[in-house]
């Protein structure tokens, strides 16, 4: 998707030429991204945008991406946005020797497109288990004079409003126990097509790495760390194992210290003491 140059208030970014990628180091979208750029080998400039310091809610950012999210695709001044769009605008229209990401079979576009979709659909579903289970609630919620400017700042945008609310509800409620297992049934459904797909292949089209394992990976990754118990299926399982040994999908996917190696595992053991795993909970339910 392209943002049109009149709602590109912030005018110094349609002078920038060639490849620059406005991203966070721990968010699930912008990792996608950076795993496709890596794994082609496509050069660009990297802006990282610090979403716990607000970045994304200033005046700049806004005049960006008025739905104040990452990633953002700068391409020779126009701004390409939404991850899964960013993702086949480069394998498409930059110039690589690797093979497309994206297939060319009719069949494997329609079912590629049809799981890129269902993907895509259970991102909220994604950001409800990572919150609630990844990291303590006061680390990762927004203040409600963030809120407000995210709110009021820039040009109005819908997707703007919802993502304000559902991040209003998360400091006032947390994620609801029914709300997480109903979030984590939802990926069960959706591991279970990819198991499925794994049976005849160790990638989920053909015989390549396409698309779709970084889009799943990301996912995968995410989950688990969330205490998903992806042994569930093994096939799956398997796919991932192979998958963190390639160097990009390992390194993009790293949360930034503390976090990583602190914080989210302290927060796991209190779970655990607690009986509030995930598990716990897809186990009660």
């Amino acid at each position: 998707m392209i943002i049109p140059e009149e709602q590109v208030t912030t005018a110094d970014i349609k002078s920038w030429m060639g490849l620059h990628l406005l991203h966070c180091e721990s968010s699930s979208c912008s990792q996608k991204v950076r795993i496709l750029l890596r794994e082609k080998g496509i050069d660009y400039t990297g802006h990282p945008i610090n979403l716990g310091a607000e970045e994304h809610v200033n005046p700049w950012f806004l005049g960006i991406n008025p739905r104040g999210v990452v990633p953002i695709l700068v391409h020779d001044g126009v701004v390409h946005v939404e991850s899964n769009d960013i993702l086949k605008y480069l394998d498409s229209e930059i110039p690589s020797d690797t093979k497309p990401f994206f297939p060319v079979n009719e069949s494997e576009q329609h079912f590629v497109a049809q799981n890129l979709e269902l993907e895509n659909n259970l991102h909220m579903d994604l950001r409800a288990l990572t919150m609630g289970f990844i990291f303590p609630r006061r680390l990762v919620q927004k203040s409600e004079k963030t809120l407000k400017r995210w709110e009021t700042d820039g040009i109005a945008d819908l997707k703007r409003e919802q993502e304000v609310k559902w991040w209003r509800d998360f400091a006032r409620e947390g994620i609801p126990p029914q709300d997480a297992r109903d979030s984590a049934e939802a990926h069960r459904k959706a591991f279970a097509i990819l198991e499925d797909r794994l049976e005849a292949s160790q990638w989920l089209i053909g015989d390549r790495l396409s698309v779709l394992d970084i889009a799943w990976f990301i996912t995968t990754t995410r989950l688990q760390n969330a205490g998903y118990p992806l042994s569930n299926h093994p096939r799956l399982l398997a796919w991932h194992q192979r998958l963190i040994l390639r160097p990009a999908f390992q390194e993009e996917t790293l949360d930034p210290f503390p976090l990583r190696s602190i914080i989210a595992p302290l927060y796991q053991m209190f779970r655990r003491v607690q009986g509030t795993t995930l598990a716990d909970l897809i186990e009660a339910g």
